[in-house]
């Protein structure tokens, strides 16, 4: 079993997104950590003639959790559920819409070799940054960020600060899913399905499971790529100057998110 290794939920829509996501990790990859790619079934003789098989271990979301139809909530039923495959002790979950733009090594998401790092904040650059453009983006994301924190908090019995325990990527320890699950949701006749409907954020189920369970040791860190979630924070970027190079310091990578049609790089 692996002490860690990459993994993406894809599928057909995100193909050249992943793309590029596969060549940044070949090129950056400098522990060659083992990578995992989940698509649908129907979909996969397509990832098997357009992406590298010889580099990435493609399997079947099928094969990690049965749903129905594919859409934005079933995506996250996966992710949480990929430690099922048992091939590692901890994960880096990682969009397509993600790609790294320099070397990275295992430490980079691994404490010690038991615990890795915990992505964990309170997102204040960014609601600094949406406070000033509420009018733009017709919505105060912050009210949103608090909707779908405080309900797990309280399923969960934590009070306090309301977290971020994203965005992705981020590393998900194995031993905290089971544990969720054996611990959780198994004694009020709960599946991962019923976790994500009721409440659809898979890093807060996470985060707020650990805080309370404190399965492995909380080393937190703050978020490891540069986070475009809307198309005017990249246009504010790009006209103030940033180029790709200005994020090498204290990020490993970009995540362009790709719904509201951001290009492929920035």
């Amino acid at each position: 079993m692996e002490k860690i290794v990459l993994y993406t939920k894809s599928y057909s829509g995100d193909l050249e997104r992943l793309k590029v996501s596969i060549e940044s990790i070949k090129k950056h990859n400098k522990d060659n950590i083992p990578y995992y790619i989940s698509v649908p079934a129907a979909e996969l003789s397509l990832f098997q003639n357009q992406i590298d098989c010889t580099y990435v271990n493609l399997v079947t979301d099928e094969e990690i959790y049965t749903v129905p139809t594919q859409s934005w909530v079933t995506q996250q039923i996966v992710k949480s559920s990929f430690w099922k495959l048992g091939v590692c002790k901890n994960y880096v979950m990682l969009d397509s819409d993600s790609y790294f733009i320099r070397d990275f090594y295992i430490t980079d998401f691994m404490y010690d070799d038991e615990t890795p790092y915990t992505v964990m904040h309170e997102q204040k650059d960014l609601f600094q940054w949406t406070s000033k453009n509420k009018q733009l983006l017709g919505f105060d994301p912050y009210n949103g960020y608090v909707e779908t924190r405080k309900p797990v908090m309280e399923l969960l019995g934590r009070s306090g600060r309301v977290y971020d325990f994203g965005p992705g990527p981020i590393v998900w320890s194995c031993k905290v899913w089971e544990s969720l699950e054996k611990n959780y949701l198994l004694p009020n006749s709960l599946t991962f399905s019923d976790l994500i409907n009721s409440v659809a954020s898979e890093f807060t189920w996470y985060g707020e499971y650990l805080m309370v369970s404190k399965e492995i040791d909380i080393i937190p860190v703050e978020p490891l790529f540069k986070f475009f979630h809307y198309g005017q924070q990249y246009v504010d970027y790009k006209q103030r100057g940033f180029v790709e190079d200005d994020f090498k310091q204290n990020y490993l990578g970009i995540v362009m998110q790709s719904n509201w049609g951001a290009p492929l790089k920035f």
